[in-house]
This record gives structure tokens, sequence and C-alpha cells, in this order.
């Protein structure tokens, strides 16, 4: 029979075992490193879970309507253009949202686009990125079928991580209201704007648009005028200084007012039936062309909403 020492020191044994035993399942088997590591492995967890996984894109109109899709509008970084096709199965969110708003013609639409602020703003059109983005989605869901006069735009700084790498995962959110009496702003516009010129002004031989941030909010108070007033249109005038041939200038007003045209479609997706374009060259100055500072007036281009 065992003496008592020996059973005691035998059992020490055992528990330093059932210990050391524990340490290794621990630290190398059964876990991530102790509570510390496990900590923040469910931390890491949790990061990834918020910057990947945005989890569905719910789109809701009350009781009246909702949906629901595993991803959103994609844009990259200081893009205004969303990624196609669409991520994940969102386009079923777009095609049901279209589909209601056609049942229900008093229901508007509205798009806001998120944007950071680190971002550049390539459009030059909008004050920001982020009306650039819904005002490319507002084309889109025209182009399904939804009148521009039943969707309204709205840009939105980033309040979350929602990057993927240097994709915006999350870049464009939806919702409703009644369709509201726009006469009041239509008549503001109108009285403000109709028939008035908002000039943009070119350098010798260039034909580079660069909007005011004045000018930027009259231009987002015209493209509502056009979607909302059916018989609006522009008038895109391009005029020169009187240096050179006339011909020549004639000519190469009819081009800026042209690029004028062309910058307002890809920017603004104003339809081009909604916009004319001709060329004055020297023949309508608005200053004198005896001097530098005249000139520089005259070469411009004068976009009249009618």
């Amino acid at each position: 029979m065992l003496k008592k020492s020996t059973l005691l020191f035998l059992l020490f044994l055992f528990i330093l075992w059932i210990i050391f035993a524990a340490f290794i399942c621990k630290r190398y088997l059964c876990g991530v490193g102790g509570t510390s590591d496990a900590i923040g492995a469910v931390d890491q967890v949790k990061e990834k879970v918020s910057t990947l996984g945005l989890g569905a894109w719910n789109v809701r109109d009350g009781a009246a309507f909702s949906n629901s899709c595993n991803q959103h509008f994609g844009f990259l970084r200081s893009s205004a253009k969303y990624l196609s096709p669409l991520l994940g199965n969102s386009a079923s969110c777009v095609n049901e949202t279209v589909d209601y708003l056609k049942s229900n013609k008093d229901r508007s639409l509205k798009i806001t686009g998120y944007y950071e602020g680190q971002e550049t703003n390539p459009s030059g059109l909008f004050s920001n990125l982020g009306l650039a983005r819904a005002n490319n989605v507002k084309a889109y869901l025209a182009g399904l079928g939804i009148p521009a006069s039943q969707m309204d735009i709205e840009g939105k700084l980033l309040s979350n991580n929602w990057w993927r790498a240097d994709t915006l995962a999350k870049g464009i959110d939806f919702s409703f209201a009644g369709l509201s009496n726009s006469n009041d702003r239509i008549s503001a516009i109108k009285s403000r704007l109709l028939g008035k010129p908002l000039t943009l002004y070119f350098g010798v031989n260039q034909d580079d648009v660069n909007l005011t941030a004045s000018q930027r909010t009259d231009m987002a108070d015209i493209m509502y005028y056009l979607d909302n007033v059916s018989t609006s249109k522009l008038d895109i005038d391009g005029h020169t200084d009187n240096v050179g041939n006339r011909a020549y200038n004639v000519n190469l007003s009819k081009q800026r007012a042209d690029f004028v045209r062309d910058y307002l479609s890809t920017n603004g997706n104003i339809a081009n039936a909604k916009m004319n374009t001709q060329g004055n060259g020297p023949d309508k100055p608005i200053a004198d062309n005896s001097t530098g500072e005249g000139k520089a007036k005259n070469r411009r281009v004068e976009v009249i909403l009618r």
C-alpha cells in the first residue's frame, strides 16, 4: 500500500498535469489564445462586418410597400457613376420600387446619394458628389419609366464606414413621400431664371466648363424646372470676341455651345432634345472688344431657360 506522502505527491503531479493540459488546449488547440485574444478576434469580426457586411438594403414606404436586397448601389471612389451590373440582387429592389411608383403616382421617391468629404467631385455641375450620384440613379430610374417629376435628389455626407477598399458599397438610399405640389418652387425659379442667361466664360481657344457655387445652385433649379415643366427648354448660345476671322469665330462659338450641351447631357443627364445650340461668333458682344477685359467677357456661352 502506497504511503500517504506518495499519494499526495502523485495527486500534486496530477493537478499539475491538468493545469498544463488546460493551458496547451487553450493556447494551441481549443481557442484563439486566451481571453484577451478571443476578445480581439471578436472585435476584428465586428469591424469586418461593419465595413463589408452592410446588411440588407431595406426599401420601405410605411405599410404600403417594402422589400429588401442583399446589396446596395455601389460607386468607385470619387466617381458619380454607379457600378454596373448592380451589386448582388439589388436590381430586384429597383424593379419592385419602379413597379410600385408606376402604380402609385401620388407618391414621390427621394434618392439620397452618399459621399465622403475626401472624395473629389469630377462632375463640376453639382455642389457635392452625393448629388451627382443621386442624379445618375435618377436618370437610371427614369429610363425604367419613372417620370422625373416623381423623383427628387439630395446629397448626404457619409457618417459610417461603408467602403470596401475603393468601392463605396452603400452609395444610395430610397425614401418616399407624398407627391408635393411644386408650383411655388417652379414659380420662384421661373421668376428668377427664365430668360436670364447663366453665363460661362472661356479663355482663348479654351472649351472647359467651370461653374461657380452660385451657378451650381442655379443649374440645380434649372434641371428641376426642366423635369417639371414639359414645355421648357434650354437655349445654349456661344459667343466670341472679334479677334480673327469671323467665319472661324462663328464655328468656334458653335463648338463651345455644343461642348456645353454635351457637358450638361453627360454630367446632368439633361436630354439633348431639351437643348438648342447656336454659334453667334462676335456678332453679339456684351463688352468693348477694344480692351482685354472686354474681350474676355465676350468669350462666353449663355445658357438660357425658356
